[in-house]
């Protein structure tokens, strides 16, 4: 194998080669740099800065959250910072200038091409800690000498064994630093004792002038890894062990990645007001556009917005329009707003704005998204086609009536209540940061060490970035019966009773609370379901699908991230509907594991897992219980 030059698809690179990255090849390697696309081989993303928005917001509130944990707050997270590390690294809503997102440079193809690179990047041997296999010497080697370290001898005179990589790292579980295993002391050669060499329990480091001692012992002073001159503390929080992980791709550095719903460019309107004008068009409050005969879509906002900022066609307008001669420059400003139509549209967002407050905008934004994908916000190249709109266009009588059947039996037995083809459409995937040692996904009270990608970590100040792919591919959305859900919560005792209407509930759904978590883990279950029995019926394997899930809208939306689109899911939704539904039930009523897996947490590698980098939660929110009603996690399944 050569690894010197190393090839990866696109589709998931964001998942594996993001900067900072483990990947194993033969032994480990981690990305130290990521070139900018020179290539111009990338889709074009229409509207970066709505993404760019999006994505800074989540770093913010995820890595500001770790850095405010402590102990009295938060006894799960006790990693009590010091308020110079907290002020030094906090981040701000100022810092939105300097986060960039930055396109992955493609190559496969171009190599004959003038002037194109087919190197994308940079990677480099990590960790450079190496154990003789026979002796147990143990050598950390400096960057610069790796490429004259022969691993096939042992430096130990007399002894005839060779070295191998110590896949092995320490994660300090206050601090979130990970380090290379490393011992020193006085210069002396240092030996790794290993009993057994697949229990870490039982290895032991020894200097020759000391006795050996045991990793566990090995403690964390919480020194800033960056900072290695004056090697300052950046936690107040008494010395700790450090737990050794194994190295292994996802193991120790976990990326942290989204995918999302690419939509036509809006330079003109304000990004604090783009998620209100984009809800008014899905919710049919521009009529008065459609009254002049305009087309509703964001294109049209936006052109009106791009005249009423031209200050060239204002200064025009005033000067031709004799009403508008001698008033005052408030008056004139009225006037022009009216003329652009910007005071209608303006209405529209605040009466939007009284409705969704800002502690929900991530749930008009997931609702946006999903208006986009089904053309509700007048996308005109995303189409997409209703089952029973597809069954309206086949010739066959018998046929017709078949699958009619076969629809209403899945509506009834699985509550849905519409599934969508959508043949094309532009997602972008995109790495914003990773997460550091141990994620306990299973603690709601466990905040995760995570690290936005720094520009250099040694200075915040010189920004973080988010690794991007957009491509092209196709999809199928399922929703669910918004009423069942209603339902269901109410059986489940999630929320008292059912005072709402199912639109108003689901239009006021507040991310953080319970109810839309629960939503969260019936769609995310269900999603997984679906993706586990589609391999037979599509052609892809797990690995060639994503998911993105809109608890706001009740739908899930499953996609191809294969490089070639074969069409899979498009046979899927005309062909084996029925039969994908009714294969997935083998994994919801039975587990392998079951009775422990039900009891515990409902889900397991046997059951529900996918691979991570295919999971929108890495494995996290799911609950085959949700179906059941088995266990008192849920007094009432959504199905039985």
């Amino acid at each position: 194998m050569n690894l010197k030059e190393l090839n990866f698809p696109a589709h998931n690179a964001v998942f594996h080669i993001s900067k900072g990255l483990i990947f194993n090849r033969t032994i480990a390697f981690r990305v130290r740099a990521l070139y900018p696309d020179k290539n111009d081989k990338n889709v074009n993303i229409q509207n970066k800065e709505r993404l760019k928005k999006r994505l800074f917001e989540k770093i913010m509130v995820m890595f500001n959250n770790r850095l405010r944990a402590n102990k009295a707050t938060n006894p799960e997270s006790p990693y009590n910072f010091t308020e110079d590390y907290k002020k030094r690294m906090l981040i701000s809503n100022e810092k939105l200038d300097i986060f960039k997102l930055q396109m992955f440079q493609l190559s496969s193809g171009m190599e004959d091409e003038f002037n194109a690179s087919h190197i994308g990047g940079d990677y480099a041997v990590y960790p450079l800690t190496f154990v003789c296999e026979k002796c147990g010497d143990l050598r950390s080697i400096y960057p610069s000498d790796i490429d004259n370290f022969n691993p096939n001898s042992c430096l130990i005179k007399g002894c005839s064994g060779r070295y191998e990589q110590l896949s092995l790292m320490l994660f300090c579980p206050i601090c979130g630093n990970v380090r290379p295993f490393q011992y020193k002391y006085k210069g002396e050669g240092i030996t790794l004792i290993r009993r057994s060499k697949d229990s870490i329990s039982t290895w032991k480091v020894k200097a020759k002038s000391r006795p050996s001692i045991d990793l566990f012992r090995l403690l964390c002073n919480h020194r800033d890894p960056f900072d290695i001159i004056s090697g300052t503390p950046i936690s107040t929080a008494d010395p700790c062990s450090q737990k050794p992980l194994t190295v292994t791709e996802g193991s120790i550095y976990i990326p942290v990645a989204q995918t999302s719903i690419d939509i036509p460019s809006s330079p003109d309107i304000d990004l604090e007001d783009l998620e209100y004008v984009l809800s008014g068009i899905s919710l049919g409050k521009y009529d008065f556009l459609e009254n002049l005969g305009l087309s509703v879509d964001i294109t049209t906002i936006q052109d009106l917005y791009a005249n009423y900022n031209n200050p060239t066609a204002k200064k025009i307008t005033i000067m031709m329009d004799p009403l508008l001669k001698g008033k005052s420059e408030e008056d004139q400003e009225k006037e022009w707003k009216k003329k652009c139509f910007i005071d209608k549209i303006e209405e529209v967002i605040t009466e939007i704005k009284s409705v969704y407050p800002e502690a929900i905008i991530e749930t008009l934004r997931e609702i946006n998204d999903y208006s986009a994908l089904i053309g509700k916000l007048g996308t005109s190249s995303i189409k997409s086609t209703a089952y029973l709109d597809y069954i309206s266009t086949l010739n066959e009588p018998l046929i017709k009536s078949e699958k009619k059947l076969e629809f209403a039996e899945i509506q009834r037995k699985y509550h849905i209540q519409d599934i969508i083809h959508i043949p094309r459409v532009t997602l972008v995937n995109s790495c914003y940061g990773v997460f550091n040692g141990i994620n306990k996904f299973y603690d709601d009270e466990f905040i995760p060490h995570f690290d936005p990608i720094w520009v250099n970590k040694t200075d915040a100040n010189k920004g973080f970035y988010a690794y991007c792919f957009p491509y092209e591919t196709e999809g199928i959305i399922i929703t669910l019966n918004k009423e069942k859900i209603l339902e269901w919560l109410v059986n489940t005792e999630t929320i008292p009773t059912k005072i709402y209407t199912s639109k108003e509930f689901f239009n006021s759904l507040e991310p953080e609370s319970n109810e839309y978590a629960k939503i969260e883990i019936l769609l995310h279950s269900f999603s997984h379901l679906l993706m586990r029995s589609s391999s037979v019926y599509t052609g892809l394997d797990l690995q060639s699908y994503g998911e993105n899930i809109f608890p706001a809208s009740a739908a899930i939306f499953l996609f191809s991230t294969s490089s070639i689109n074969i069409g899979g899911l498009q046979f899927v939704f005309e062909h084996e509907i029925f039969n994908w539904f009714e294969n997935m039930l083998f994994d919801v009523k039975e587990c392998t594991l079951d009775p422990n897996c039900i009891k515990e947490k409902g889900t397991c590698f046997s059951c529900m897992y996918i691979p991570e980098f295919v999971c929108c939660k890495f494995n996290q929110h799911l609950d085959r219980d949700v179906f059941l009603g088995k266990t008192n996690r849920n007094k009432k399944g959504f199905w039985w």
